[in-house]
């Protein structure tokens, strides 16, 4: 294979038959002719990662380029070697990452092997490089166990550069590479050099390695660890995170025996608690026990155990920890920097965990943060958003020192820059509260009106307080729909209401919909159904609109049920979005008998389709779409259709997908009267799933969010097993 030239090689690809993550491949040979210009060798690499690899998925155009770019880069000819080998590396860390999850689709099965097939050709294309010196040839040493070789001149390769002295980067790469490969490198070792040496540590661990000699040897040569652990593996950002992800074992021991955890120890730990359920409870105490510590630091401590299952011991740290807190900070996120407080993020992982003691942290924050108003918590690992917004999705409860807090950061003076103003969500949050337990924070609100008019507005009108009607009337004159719909709402005038229907509401149907007052006014009903129109909307929030418009027109007129069945009915055929809504609605117009029998067994049919050959989109299979179909199925007395592998499918898909979990935990509780065949398969698979050591994907914090989930899980396997 080395013999072919690189260019003769990409020459035999056809590539205008291949795709890549935007369109047809007929681009990519020129890219991967840009790898030898100096001048074009940057954006190549760009396009061809952002392509052909983009965000770490395969395509069939995926390997052969690979492929391609390995025989530039054995052959030495490209511009950046170095890049051009990190381009490779990530491409069999992407075919590792795949073969990590169950594929159950034929299509991407074909090309994560023909992926893994192409790796044992580029590590034979780039072994030359292992003579070199530089990144490149560490990276050749560390394709070649990637690769899974067992070619001898591979393993010979390896092993003669492994003996080569001085010992640097590249010898502990081949060293890593031999033990990774499973071949005795003891020849190589039998000097003690400490680098190499811890090479084959690292090494051992990284396959799953726990023996204690091996972690103990860490311990005691973390620094040197620390040097060399970039040299063995591909993408070590830090030597914690990397091992957290690699062995969370051996993660939990070696983490909680360093002597002086850092910031990078203590974020490990939290890999360990996030990555491994069987790990988490060991890391959860070290990060306890350094909680405890007086010399420790309380923000970074609040922002380890918030993302800790919150255990009783988890929600008293945090309570402890925000008491010693006293006073706010600032985190960045490229070019933007945000007001925090580390009392606020205790707060609100205290205040999901149920726990009552979350105000008092929070109402601290508030009032003695200057920077209160501009306040942004931690919603996620990565993740933040504004204070109010975030304590209304919560549905946080009205408490008097919260309200008195809020009143306070609404009178501060505002942040120089506008878009770090939380003061509009704030006031939302007060408008979700009764108005009895908002009453004090009418003056700041009605003083906010020229600052932030679509809040404050809303927000008065929610409360009814009419006393404002010529102020929201003063704001009005802009025309802005939100406004406008806030007078209408206070004067209660049947004008006021249709003057909001001639203003522009893109964006604003949801709230007309939700608080027009009269549902039989003739020019409402025409809006809505403009809204509703022939076909589904494009956007998923358009179409949300258009399920609440049909229902409007049918409660009004039992004849638009029928009307408008064609529209939802094409909305619940497409599974996106608003799916749960859709589903919902026809099966009250069917219960309702608004619908004729044809639509009756259409929808019985239709149901039965989303369940046995579901949905997809761009991103993949719908899940949510089959689990909710399933679930309106069993609602009306109906079986569910397919095999019992198609229902596992169907069950496991959604309780393991960030989005869809809720209904697919519904979902395995209906079938604890299913047939024992559907059952037992279900259980069975079930049980797979609570007993592994990864947790479930998330939309916030994962551990969190799993605990929470298996807790619902787990008394519905016992039922599925015990039926």
């Amino acid at each position: 294979m080395n013999s072919v030239p690189w260019r003769t090689q990409l020459a035999e690809v056809d590539w205008p038959t291949l795709e890549h993550a935007y369109g047809e491949a007929s681009d990519v040979p020129g890219w991967i002719e840009g790898l030898a210009d100096a001048e074009t060798v940057e954006e190549s690499l760009h396009e061809l990662w952002a392509s052909v690899l983009h965000q770490g998925t395969l395509y069939d155009s995926t390997a052969p380029a690979m492929t391609s770019i390995a025989s530039l880069l054995g052959a030495r000819q490209t511009a950046d070697a170095e890049n051009t080998a990190w381009l490779l590396l990530m491409f069999a860390d992407a075919v590792r990452d795949y073969e990590q999850v169950e594929v159950d689709d034929a299509e991407t099965a074909t090309l994560v092997r023909s992926a893994r097939g192409s790796l044992t050709g580029i590590a034979a294309l780039v072994r030359p490089l292992i003579a070199d010196g530089g990144p490149e040839a560490a990276a050749a040493a560390l394709l070649q166990a990637a690769a899974c070789t067992t070619e001898s001149a591979a393993l010979d390769t390896l092993a003669a550069r492994a003996s080569a002295r001085p010992a640097a980067q590249v010898e502990q790469a081949c060293v890593a590479a031999l033990t990774t490969l499973g071949v005795d490198a003891s020849a190589a070792l039998a000097d003690g050099d400490p680098g190499l040496v811890m090479a084959a540590t690292l090494a051992r661990i990284a396959v799953g390695g726990t023996e204690t000699a091996d972690l103990d040897a860490l311990v005691s040569g973390w620094e040197l660890a620390v040097e060399v652990a970039p040299c063995i593996a591909f993408g070590v950002g830090n030597l914690p995170e990397w091992l957290s992800a690699v062995n969370p074992e051996a993660s939990t021991r070696v983490l909680a025996a360093l002597p002086t955890p850092d910031e990078a120890t203590i974020a490990g730990l939290v890999d360990v608690v996030i990555g491994s359920r069987s790990n988490a409870p060991a890391a959860v105490r070290r990060l306890l026990a350094l909680a405890a510590l007086p010399e420790a630091a309380p923000e970074a401590m609040i922002a380890a155990l918030r993302q800790c299952p919150p255990t009783p011991e988890v929600c008293d740290a945090l309570v402890a920890l925000a008491e010693r807190v006293t006073t706010g900070g600032t985190s960045a996120v490229g070019s933007s920097t945000f007001d925090t407080d580390a009392r606020a993020d205790a707060a609100l992982a205290l205040l999901r965990a149920g726990d009552g003691r979350w105000a008092r942290p929070m109402a601290q924050a508030l009032l003695t943060n200057p920077a209160a108003r501009g306040l942004m918590v931690v919603t996620s690992a990565s993740g933040r958003s504004a204070l109010g917004y975030t304590l209304a999705r919560e549905h946080a409860p009205s408490v008097t020192m919260l309200v008195a807090g809020i009143r306070q950061a609404l009178r501060q003076k505002p942040p120089a820059d506008p878009s770090r103003d939380g003061a509009g969500q704030l006031i939302d949050l007060l408008a979700s509260w009764p108005a009895e337990a908002t009453a004090g924070a009418l003056p700041e609100v009605r003083e906010l009106l020229p600052v932030a008019p679509k809040q404050a507005a809303a927000a008065l009108a929610m409360w009814g307080d009419t006393v404002s009607i010529d102020r929201v009337h003063e704001v009005s004159v802009t025309g802005d729909a939100t406004m406008l719909l806030a007078l209408a709402r206070l004067t209660k005038d049947l004008d006021d209401f249709h003057r909001v229907l001639d203003a522009d509401l893109e964006y604003r149907e949801s709230e007309v919909l939700a608080h027009w007052p009269d549902r039989t006014d003739p020019r409402f009903l025409d809006w809505c159904r403009s809204l509703v129109g022939k076909k589904p909307a494009t956007s998923d929030y358009e179409r949300s609109d258009q399920i609440t418009a049909l229902r409007i027109l049918a409660a009004v007129e039992s004849d638009e049920a029928a009307t408008g069945w064609p529209v939802l009915r094409s909305i619940i055929d497409a599974g996106r979005g608003p799916i749960e809504e859709a589903i919902g609605l026809a099966l009250d117009w069917r219960a309702q008998q608004l619908l004729p029998p044809e639509a009756h067994t259409d929808l019985d049919a239709l149901l039965a389709d989303l369940v046995v050959t579901g949905r997809k989109d761009y991103n993949g299979p719908l899940v949510k779409t089959s689990a909710a179909a399933a679930l309106a199925l069993l609602d009306l007395g109906l079986p569910l259709p397919g095999a019992p592998a198609r229902i596992v499918k169907v069950v496991a898909g959604a309780v393991t997908d960030r989005w869809a979990r809720d209904v697919g935990l519904r979902l395995a509780e209906r079938l604890t009267a299913a047939p024992a065949a559907v059952r037992g398969a279900v259980a069975k698979k079930l049980r797979s799933l609570v007993d592994r050591d990864e947790r479930f994907d998330s939309s916030g914090d994962i551990a969190v969010e799993d605990e929470r989930a298996l807790a619902r899980l787990r008394p519905i396997l016992d039922e599925l097993e015990t039926a």
